[in-house]
């Protein structure tokens, strides 16, 4: 659209508007852009306030919980004893003595007492005959003998080297059922290590040298249960050891939550006996980080005694969470060294810090938002509204202008076609009404001097004025369809007689044109409930189109035939055919193709836009198949009658 067609009427009005708009538009971007600058500013403040509010609840929550759990410093054992929660060690230990509460919750222990075991000398003469004289047989039988004593550690010592010199001598089903006697006496030391124990490692060897590997893996299962419930008072070497062969036995798998955190705590209580031997008279507390867990450790220690109580990573998580719950923040405790000890923070936003000589915490407390992001997006509604106003105004200029000018268009492109209309209509009107005038003429002064030739000129006479009629009756048919107001008159039909009627009649005009309509029938069909002379005016316009659009193809076919249940009329010519980007366009009034124009063939642009609302008034439907160059199929779908 060029430069002078916008400033003319409506075109002025319309450029008026649109530099009003971006004028308004203009400056409510740069009050809106102050704006968002002031509150970018107020909600940073506000954030700030929020996380340092947070950073003081959190701190306040640790210390409770860090008070709950020293409590248990001077923790007394006893039955009305009040346990430690679970995921938190009671640690007491002397020069001779470690005791954890609850019990079995140390894996192991850093020291443990010596076992009063029988004096080597009781299974002397048993182990000569095993070892020296090899005979396992004989002293089979001295071990069982043994294993009779009243003594449970003699029992415990001759059990086990009854099994071993029974497996010697191929009787391994004895040798099991020793071993299940063995387990029987608990924790009496064997070896320095408990019966029990002793037992279960015994058996799983004698179940892999039998090759017995069901049974092994429900010893080894058993064995792996007792070792991570902390059933015995052992030494590291000799739980890891038995951890390895119970894991050999069943197969390796990835160790559980609650066995990781035990193993943490189990290794925060070695180093903490550890650091007590080099610095007895010591009290604190601390974090460790042992494999990525961190362990809590308070601690107060004198010469004689060391008091500890040791929270898990279990424990120490439900704490953080609960310290967390509902603030929208993240934290992070962070050691002197600057790794993190609990948790996690984001370094790249905001924070609010807590020293921990301010909080007495075992470190340094970070707060930060947990998503910046929604942070912000919640101190921006009054910056979405201005936005969104002024996205609501640049939306309404543009779908105004768009409707404007589209409206503009549509109402050129409307008056283009009625123009062309009334061009088409008066070139129709007046071909008949020159021949008319021309032969009512010649016929009023005398001038046709033979009676054939004034018959003739009655014929043309005749013709002319049907075609007259034709073209007048189609206009107001049309003007009633499009206003709504034809009234159809339906009855049953059979479309055969109807559309063979129809053909034949046509034909005499056809041929009078050098035209032959050849019709296609393929057997019998239902009725169809439809106006006779409205669908006659419809498929007469497909005719005369095929006719009128194929000037070098003189046969038009109609065909007749079912498709998906309904009755099918298809008109088919070899003329010049219809572009694809035209054929939905044609079916409006007043509108030509453009080969039409170009062939200079002349016609109203009504027939098929009648057509059209001819058959959906039937509940039918037109369609139209055409190339350019190769013809054209004009297909109308009507619904057959059912039968009774």
């Amino acid at each position: 659209m060029g430069l002078a067609l916008w400033l003319r009427p409506p075109g002025r009005t319309l450029a008026v508007f649109l530099c009003l708009m971006l004028v308004l538009g203009g400056a409510l971007g740069w009050l809106g852009w102050k704006f968002v600058k002031q509150d970018r500013a107020l909600e940073g403040q506000r954030m700030q306030e929020r996380l340092e509010l947070a950073a003081d609840h959190m701190a306040a929550a640790l210390q409770q919980s860090l008070a709950d759990v020293e409590s248990y410093l001077s923790f007394v054992p006893s039955p009305d004893a009040k346990e430690p929660p679970d995921g938190v060690m009671v640690l007491q230990v002397t020069k001779r003595t470690v005791n954890a509460y609850p019990p079995g919750c140390l894996l192991y222990y850093p020291v443990i007492p010596d076992g009063e075991e029988p004096p080597a000398a009781t299974f002397a003469a048993g182990e000569t005959l095993e070892y020296q004289r090899n005979d396992p047989a004989k002293a089979a039988e001295v071990f069982r003998k043994l294993a009779r004593s009243s003594d449970p550690g003699v029992r415990a010592g001759a059990l086990l080297r009854l099994g071993r010199t029974l497996r010697k001598t191929g009787r391994h089903e004895e040798a099991l059922q020793a071993y299940d006697k063995l387990a029987q006496l608990g924790r009496t030391p064997v070896l320095g290590l408990p019966a029990e124990l002793m037992a279960l490692e015994a058996r799983g060897t004698a179940l892999e040298a039998i090759g017995k590997r069901e049974e092994l893996r429900k010893e080894a299962s058993l064995l792996h249960s007792a070792l991570w419930s902390g059933r015995w008072n052992l030494l590291r070497p000799a739980w890891e050891f038995h951890v390895e062969e119970a894991q050999r036995w069943s197969g390796a798998s990835p160790l559980k939550e609650r066995e990781q955190n035990a193993l943490a705590l189990s290794i925060a209580a070695e180093s903490m006996y550890g650091q007590w031997i080099a610095e007895p008279e010591s009290k604190g507390r601390r974090i460790l980080k042992i494999e990525g867990r961190p362990v809590l450790i308070s601690w107060a220690g004198t010469l004689d005694r060391l008091a500890a109580v040791l929270a898990g990573p279990g424990y120490l998580g439900s704490k953080w969470t609960e310290a967390l719950q509902s603030r929208r923040v993240q934290g992070a405790l962070i050691d002197a060294d600057g790794q993190v000890m609990i948790g996690s923070f984001d370094k790249s936003g905001p924070q609010a810090v807590r020293t921990a000589p301010a909080t007495r915490l075992p470190g340094t407390l970070h707060v930060t938002s947990t998503d910046p992001g929604a942070d912000e997006a919640g101190f921006a509604g009054r910056r979405r509204l201005l936005l969104s106003g002024f996205a609501v105004l640049a939306l309404v200029l543009l779908v105004g202008s768009y409707f404007i000018m589209r409206a503009i268009d549509r109402e050129q492109a409307v008056a283009r076609l009625q123009s062309e209309f009334v061009s088409a209509v008066s070139h129709e009107f007046r071909t008949p009404l020159t021949s008319l005038r021309q032969l009512s003429e010649m016929l009023s002064k005398g001038r046709v001097p033979t009676e054939d030739l004034r018959q003739k000129s009655y014929d043309i006479l005749s013709r002319e004025s049907e075609r007259l009629q034709r073209l007048v009756e189609s206009l107001l048919d049309f003007g009633r369809i499009e206003a709504r107001a034809f009234r159809y008159h339906h009855e049953h039909l059979d479309p055969v007689t109807l559309v063979g009627d129809l053909v034949a009649e046509f034909q005499e005009k056809a041929t009078a044109q050098g035209y032959r309509v050849e019709l296609e029938l393929a057997g019998e069909y239902p009725f169809i409930h439809a106006d006779r002379e409205a669908l006659g005016l419809a498929l007469r316009n497909l005719l005369d189109n095929a006719v009128k659009y194929s000037p070098d193809c003189r046969t038009v076919w109609v065909e007749i035939a079912r498709e998906r249940g309904r009755l099918a009329i298809r008109v088919r010519d070899q003329g010049m055919g219809i572009p694809a980007l035209e054929q939905k366009e044609i079916f409006k009034r007043f509108v030509r193709g453009t080969g039409s124009r170009a062939a200079n063939i002349q016609g109203t642009g009504i027939g098929l836009a009648m057509a059209r609302h001819i058959i959906e008034a039937h509940d039918g439907e037109i369609r139209l198949e055409s190339e350019p160059g190769r013809g054209s199929t004009f297909t109308i779908l009507l619904p057959m009658e059912k039968k009774a």
